[in-house]
């Protein structure tokens, strides 16, 4: 994938992207045999408002990982204590920080539902963020 590719894929998942760090790929084997298909698919990390998030092509599906955002699928929890949905009820190789996609259609959808599930960890309610917990004496 290559990095217009790859920020196709943000935008249309509804992420702003601060900047982008091309990475080797980190699937293939570091040897002679697959040199070519290492540089022609290189892995990014890229920098959005919630954390980083890593993405490249495996051999036949897209890893997302998002490790260093505060999201965990099946743990994380809203601002009142609720149960924050998976990242995808999908057959899939997936983890509480990485799901891999089969194929763009389905890192867009992935990415954009991550984007969602970002945004309902970070979210505190206004009226939550001015009243300071009353004191009882």
């Amino acid at each position: 994938m290559n990095e217009e590719e790859m920020r196709a894929l943000f935008l249309l998942a509804g992420f702003e992207i601060s900047s982008v760090y091309e990475l080797a790929n980190e699937y293939w084997p570091v040897c002679e045999e697959y040199s070519e298909t290492r540089r022609k698919s290189p892995w990014w990390l890229v920098k959005t408002e919630y954390g980083l998030i890593k993405l490249g092509w495996r051999k036949r599906v897209i890893e997302i990982v998002w490790e260093d955002t505060p999201y965990r699928a099946g743990k994380s929890k809203l601002w009142d204590g609720r149960d924050i949905d998976i990242l995808t009820e999908h057959e899939v190789t997936k983890g509480e920080t990485y799901v891999h996609a089969w194929g763009y259609a389905r890192a867009v959808e992935y990415l954009g539902t991550l984007h969602l599930r970002l945004r309902q960890v970070t979210h505190v309610p206004d009226d939550e963020k001015k009243s300071p917990p009353t004191k009882l004496i």
